[in-house]
């Protein structure tokens, strides 16, 4: 009886690891495209350490002796690696700037403080050492507010959704936006000296449900209507979602993160070794984005974002003495 030789447990094993980090790569690939599945482009980051740490074991003896054509599963493992890659290092990439006239700089910092009193005196000191002319914050409330930011004599808020802007520069037309089953955004007209553009900031659901693209499209559709806009906050989205990326193209939107890479905002341990980036600033029309930096925190699970501008656009009248 003729005996057939059994497959090794080891190349068996090897087959079923390295499946799992090509479903893995698959999934957060069409995250970029497919809302439904936006949720593995959190994780991108995290699959791609897998998939290089996989990478890695095939270029040792130890792997070549065990499997069948070990340089199929080298290339093939390389090729993962290298294809989920290009999606954060995209992010190194800087935006172009608009050529602008004249403009006029400003500095906007936003946080979410998580009901947190010792987050919002560790922003307090934050402003203190990285002054800033805008700042906006989300999961606060009113009282706890009531004195932090007392040197800012503009302020507005949406309390049902939890959002507040503190400004140096005169605020107006201020409007609550209400979304489909999710927290409404606050939308309001900055002038900046004789320059002006319209903030909207927002606090969207995760992408597990499905009212965050709707909510994102909303946030486009608003951004349209002004010819300089800034639309922040935490959106609950990575870079690379197709919630987001779709937001950028239709709202016409630059990303603040472009040319400053990741910078994770978000973080899922105390230690905040390990997070996401889900907190952003984008932009659109006659501004330019000059500088951008992620501020860790202590106090709140999120960390605070700056960003600085220059506005250009059409002059408006000059102000009354």
């Amino acid at each position: 009886m003729r005996m057939v030789a059994s497959v090794p447990r080891f190349a068996s094993l090897a087959k079923i690891i390295f499946i799992s980090s090509c479903v893995a790569a698959s999934c957060t690939l069409l995250g970029m495209v497919y809302d439904s599945f936006a949720i593995f482009t959190h994780f991108i980051c995290y699959f791609l350490a897998y998939s290089a740490v996989i990478a890695v074991l095939t270029f040792t003896t130890f792997f070549a002796r065990r499997v069948w054509s070990p340089s199929k599963w080298r290339k093939g493992a390389v090729f993962v690696v290298f294809v989920q890659a290009l999606v954060p290092l995209s992010l190194l990439i800087p935006n172009r700037s608009v050529e602008l006239n004249n403009p006029e700089k400003f500095s906007v910092t936003w946080m979410n403080l998580h009901y947190e009193t010792a987050a919002v005196n560790e922003l307090v000191e934050i402003v203190k050492k990285r002054p800033s002319d805008i700042v906006v914050v989300a999961e606060a409330r009113t009282q706890q507010l009531a004195e932090a930011f007392s040197d800012y004599p503009f302020s507005r808020e949406v309390t049902s959704a939890s959002l507040y802007v503190f400004s140096k520069f005169p605020l107006s037309k201020v409007t609550s936006v209400s979304n489909d089953n999710d927290r409404d955004f606050l939308v309001v007209e900055i002038r900046v000296k004789r320059r002006k553009f319209t903030l909207l900031a927002a606090h969207v659901r995760w992408p597990i449900y499905s009212e965050h693209a709707k909510t994102l499209a909303n946030a486009a559709q608003w951004a349209t209507r002004s010819e300089n806009a800034i639309v922040l906050g935490d959106l609950n989205s990575t870079p690379w979602a197709a919630p987001f990326r779709r937001m950028l193209r239709d709202g016409d939107l630059k990303h603040s993160r472009q040319g400053y890479g990741w910078l994770n905002s978000w973080h899922i341990d105390s230690d905040k070794h390990f997070g996401l980036p889900i907190d952003h600033i984008t932009y659109r029309g006659q501004i330019n984005n000059t500088n951008f930096e992620l501020i860790e925190t202590e106090h709140s699970d999120h960390s605070a974002i700056r960003g600085e501008y220059v506005l250009a656009g059409k002059l408006t009248r000059k102000p009354r003495d």
